[in-house]
Order: structure tokens, then C-alpha cells, then sequence
């Protein structure tokens, strides 16, 4: 027998967002005297709207993170509690509004191509403030999505002091993603067999699709996809909805991204944090492909911290009575400790 448990929600989230699933935070706080509104241009149409913040105290020029958000709409200034803390030791940071998103211009696109330039377009932003940033003291923070592109500059620039990355979805180019895609499906009830063979079905459909096949090849394994869904159970409007989300550049670009190898290729000192409780990326299977990559990396460091899910956000106790994880994005005490415990020693120093 099949689990037909929440079919409809399943389709929506596991295969829209498999490996980076959006962050959501209210909106960004005020800025202060200390900020500055900036402006980067990426590429043509493409302006993002940031914000630079130099803390008062900080001894020119200033060592500096970019701020990297997860998938989805993510504005700037998602992250203020970790922010407070770099500030009270003078580091500045740099976040940024998505494409199409807040202030920013273009159209917002959550694929991983346009979000990976619209970062090294930032990245070079910091890099060309000299006269305020010490740009051999630049560090990347990304969450989710920010977390695999966060390694990815880091290993194109070997100017880049060090890399923080929550919750990013280690593992090569196309199991990463039907390895999640795998765990997704147990998860909401479908038969083991009937999974492998959607598995099989979406493998040989996004390499085509990915790998420049024929028009006839993609129309037949797009159908061979339709078909294994129905075999498992899925309605035929169910099934061909979800291969329609298959076949979005937002979700062909995870296919294609081969997170292992790039990280493999880091030699800046990495922390890399997993979310015990996280129901979005999987840590039983990232840690152990994010240990393999940064194997041959002289300063690597991985966590898996207990009692938070895949914003960070503590498990705290609700009015009514009820567990529930609540707060902005990366609040968690322990989470927010370790990340200023760490990262500080890269970027300051006198910091011991």
C-alpha cells in the first residue's frame, strides 16, 4: 500500500526546494548612523541594494563578512543578532537584498547561477572598498543556499580570510539532489521500490535536460518521470505538476551543483554547522560527504548542533505550552557562541 500523507504539501516543498529550502525573517531592522546604504551593480538590470556596516569602534580598515541569505526572498539584514556580535568586535558586515527583491532591481530568479554571480558581484564591492575594508580580511557567511555559494567564491578567490556555512547540502553533482529527493519521498510515504524508480526516472530526465540532450530524449524521459509517479500513487495533475517543477531553473540548478567538489577545492579555514532537527537539509547525509571534501583542509571545522532546525531559530516554550522554534534566522545562543567564538580568531588577530 501507498502513504498518500500530505501529497500536495510534498510536491510543493520537497521538489521546489530539495537542498536549500527558503529562510524566512520578518523584516530587516532599522539601520543605524553606523550603516551605509550601498548600491552594487552585478550585471546588466541587475542592482542590489546592501547594506554596509562599519561599527564605530572598528580600527580602519575594518576586516568585514558578507552576509549570504538562504533560498527564497531574502532581503538584507536577516541575521541581526549575529551581526551585534561582529559589530562589538569591529568587524564589519555586508548583506544585500536578493535581485527583484526589497530595493534590489531585476527579476527575482532562486536559481543558483544568477545568485552565485549576484554574491561575487558583492564580494568585489568589499574587495574595492580599501579605503574602509581591509580586503585581506574579507569572510563569507552564508546559510542554505548562501552556504553552498559561500564555498564557491571562496574557492575561486583565494583572497577570501574564511567561510562559515549553516545548513549547506554537501555531495556530488546529481546524487546530492536525489539523494534528498530520495529521503523526501520515505518521508511522506511512498514505497521503497516505487521511490527508486522516480529516482531513476528524474536522474536520466535532469541529465538530459542538463546535459544538452535531444528534444525527443527530454520529452521521453520527462514521461518516463510522469509515469513513475503515477506508479507510486501520485494522481496524473499531481505527477505532472511535480515534473514541471523539476524542469525550473531554480530546481535544475540544484541538479546541477557539485558541492563536494568545490569545497574540496577551499584552502580557507571553513566552520561548517548542521542543524540536528533540520527537515530540510539532511545532516546524516551532508556531514560525512562535507568531511570527505574538506579532508585535505589544514583548518576545517564541522558541527552538529542539538535542538535547532534549519534557520538556527532555538527551540523555545510557546504561551500555549508548546515546543516550537521561534526567533530570526541563526538566534540560536549556542549556534551564535560558536560562530563568535570562531570566526573572530580568523579575521582579528589579537583574537585568541
Amino acid at each position: 500500500m501507498i502513504a498518500k500523507r500530505r501529497p500536495l504539501a510534498f510536491a510543493a516543498s520537497a521538489l521546489c526546494v530539495l537542498l536549500v529550502g527558503p529562510v524566512r525573517a520578518g523584516h530587516a531592522p532599522a539601520s543605524t548612523s553606523a550603516s551605509q546604504s550601498v548600491w552594487i551593480k552585478s550585471e546588466l538590470g541587475v542592482v542590489l541594494a546592501g547594506e554596509l556596516f562599519i561599527p564605530p569602534a572598528a580600527k580602519a580598515p575594518a576586516p568585514a563578512v558578507l552576509l549570504l541569505g538562504g533560498g527564497g526572498a531574502s532581503p538584507h539584514g536577516i541575521y541581526p543578532l549575529l551581526e551585534a556580535k561582529f559589530h562589538a568586535k569591529g568587524i564589519a558586515t555586508l548583506s544585500f537584498d536578493k535581485r527583484g527583491v526589497g530595493k534590489s532591481t531585476g527579476t527575482f530568479i532562486d536559481a543558483m547561477e544568477p545568485m552565485t554571480r549576484d554574491a561575487r558581484a558583492a564580494l568585489a564591492y568589499l574587495k574595492s572598498r580599501h579605503d574602509i575594508i581591509n580586503t585581506n580580511r574579507i569572510a563569507i557567511l552564508g546559510l542554505s543556499q548562501g552556504g553552498v555559494i559561500a564555498p564557491a567564491l571562496a574557492a575561486d578567490d583565494p583572497a577570501v580570510a574564511a567561510i562559515v556555512m549553516l545548513a549547506a547540502p554537501a555531495g556530488q553533482r546529481g546524487v546530492m539532489f536525489l539523494d534528498a529527493m530520495r529521503v523526501k519521498m520515505t518521508a511522506a510515504g511512498m514505497e521503497a521500490k516505487a521511490t527508486e524508480r522516480v529516482i531513476r526516472a528524474t536522474g536520466r530526465y535532469l541529465d538530459a535536460l542538463t546535459n544538452g540532450g535531444s528534444q525527443e530524449m527530454i520529452a521521453a524521459d520527462r514521461a518516463g518521470v510522469v509515469r513513475a509517479f503515477v506508479a507510486g500513487g501520485w494522481k496524473q495533475t499531481l505527477a505532472e505538476g511535480a515534473v514541471k517543477t523539476l524542469s525550473e531553473p531554480a530546481t535544475t540548478s540544484l541538479y546541477t551543483v557539485a558541492a563536494s567538489d568545490v569545497l574540496s577545492r577551499v584552502r580557507a579555514p571553513v566552520l561548517a554547522i548542521y542543524a540536528a532537527d533540520d527537515t530540510v537539509v539532511s545532516s546524516a547525509l551532508s556531514i560525512p560527504e562535507a568531511r570527505r571534501a574538506l579532508i585535505k583542509n589544514g583548518d576545517a571545522k564541522i558541527v552538529e548542533m542539538p535542538d535547532v532546525e534549519h534557520g538556527f531559530k532555538p527551540l523555545v516554550s510557546t504561551t500555549e505550552g508548546k515546543k516550537d522554534y521561534q526567533g530570526w534566522p541563526i538566534s540560536d545562543p549556542a549556534t551564535l557562541s560558536l560562530i563568535d567564538g570562531w570566526l573572530p580568531r580568523h579575521l582579528l588577530p589579537a583574537v585568541k
